[in-house]
C-alpha cells in the first residue's frame, strides 16, 4: 500500500514536471530576418496603459524628398502564440516583404544629387496591452526596427451623441 502511494506520487510530479518544462516555438532566424524582443519596464496600473507599435525603416534618399512613411500587406503579419493556449505571443513578417513607400518632393533650397539616410516608419500599427512582466518577440526583416510608443487611457467608454 505504501509502496503505491510512493510509486503513485513519483509519477505525478514527474508528470507535473514535464508539463512545466514546455518551451515556447518561435519561427527559425534566417540570414535576412532578426529577432527583436520588447520588453517594457513594470509599472504600477499597467491597465491605464496600451502599447502602439510601428516598424521603422532606414532608407537613402535624395536631400529633395521627405518620405512619410512605408507600408506592407497587414495580411503577412503574423500574430501567434508560442504554446497552445495563448502563451507566449510573438508576431512574425515575412522576410522577403514588399513595401511601399509614401515620400512628397520639396521644391526648395536641396540638391537632388545629395544623399541621405532617413528613418520612416510604417503606416499600420499594432495595438497591445501593456505588459511589463513578459517581453514581445518581434520576428522582422534585419533592416525594420521596432518602435513603440506608450498611450494612457482613462478605462471608460463614452457614448457617441
Amino acid at each position: 500500500m505504501i509502496m503505491k502511494k510512493i510509486i503513485g506520487t513519483c509519477l505525478l510530479t514527474s508528470a507535473i514536471l514535464l508539463n512545466a518544462q514546455e518551451k515556447p516555438t518561435y519561427p527559425e532566424l534566417t540570414a535576412n530576418t532578426k529577432r527583436v524582443d520588447l520588453k517594457l519596464p513594470k509599472i504600477e496600473n499597467e491597465k491605464d496603459y496600451k502599447v502602439e507599435v510601428r516598424f521603422g525603416l532606414e532608407i537613402n534618399v535624395s536631400e529633395c524628398e521627405d518620405p512619410k512613411d512605408f507600408t506592407f500587406n497587414k495580411q503577412n503579419l503574423k500574430h501567434e502564440y508560442g504554446l497552445p493556449n495563448y502563451r507566449y505571443e510573438y508576431y512574425s513578417v515575412a522576410e522577403n516583404q514588399p513595401i511601399e513607400i509614401f515620400s512628397a518632393n520639396n521644391p526648395g533650397n536641396c540638391d537632388k544629387n545629395k544623399k541621405t539616410v532617413k528613418k520612416i516608419l510604417s503606416s499600420q500599427n499594432i495595438f497591445m496591452e501593456y505588459n511589463g512582466y513578459f517581453s514581445t518577440p518581434f520576428f522582422i526583416p534585419k533592416n525594420w526596427t521596432v518602435e513603440y510608443k506608450l498611450w494612457k487611457i482613462d478605462g471608460e467608454f463614452k457614448t457617441a451623441k
